[in-house]
C-alpha cells in the first residue's frame, strides 16, 4: 500500500487503523520444537508423570533443561491429567427426613438481625410452620435471651397445640 500510493508509513498505518509498532513485528520462531515434540511423546508413553518426572526423563535423554521450561511447556499443551472430582449427591430428601404433612407437626426457628437508622441494632425470632410456611409468631427486640425464647415458644404451643 506504501509503494503503490506513495505514503509515509505513519499514513499508511493510520488508513489502515494498524499501530506503527504492530506493522513490523516479525514473529519469533518456536526455539524448542523439538523438546516439545519430545515432551509430548514422553508424556504419551508414561501418562501418569508429571512435569517433574518427565524433566529427570529429558535430562537423562542429554537435554539441558531448565525444569521451569519443561513445567511451561507441559502447561501449554495441556498434558496435565485432571483432577478427579468428588462424587456429587443430590440434594434432596436424604433417607430418614421427616417432611410434615400437617399443621403444627413441626416448626422452624430463625433469629435475623438488622439495625435502625440511629445505628442501634435490633434482633427478630421468626417461627415458622414448616408444613403451610405461615409465621405463627414473630418476637422483636433489642436482646433475646434464652427465656424469651422458651416462653414465646409455650405461648404458641398453648395457642397451637
Amino acid at each position: 500500500m506504501r509503494l503503490d500510493y506513495q505514503l509515509s508509513e505513519r499514513r499508511a498505518c493510520r488508513l489502515a487503523g494498524i499501530s506503527r509498532s504492530g506493522n513490523g513485528y516479525r514473529p519469533v520462531l518456536d526455539r524448542h520444537t523439538r523438546l516439545r515434540e519430545r515432551l509430548i511423546s514422553l508424556s504419551g508413553k508414561h501418562r501418569r508423570y508429571g512435569y517433574r518426572m518427565l524433566h529427570a526423563k529429558l535430562r537423562q535423554e542429554s537435554f539441558e533443561v531448565n525444569v521451569k521450561v519443561v513445567e511451561r511447556l507441559y502447561g501449554e499443551e495441556r498434558l496435565a491429567l485432571r483432577r478427579r472430582s468428588r462424587k456429587k449427591i443430590p440434594k434432596g430428601v436424604s433417607e430418614g427426613a421427616w417432611c410434615p404433612v400437617a399443621a403444627n407437626q413441626r416448626w422452624s426457628l430463625d433469629f435475623t438481625m438488622d439495625a435502625l437508622a440511629n445505628g442501634r441494632k435490633f434482633r427478630t425470632l421468626n417461627l415458622k410452620d414448616d408444613c403451610t410456611r405461615e409465621c405463627p409468631a414473630i418476637d422483636v427486640a433489642l436482646s433475646l435471651p434464652g427465656v424469651r425464647v422458651v416462653e414465646m415458644l409455650e405461648r404458641v404451643a398453648r395457642e397451637r397445640g
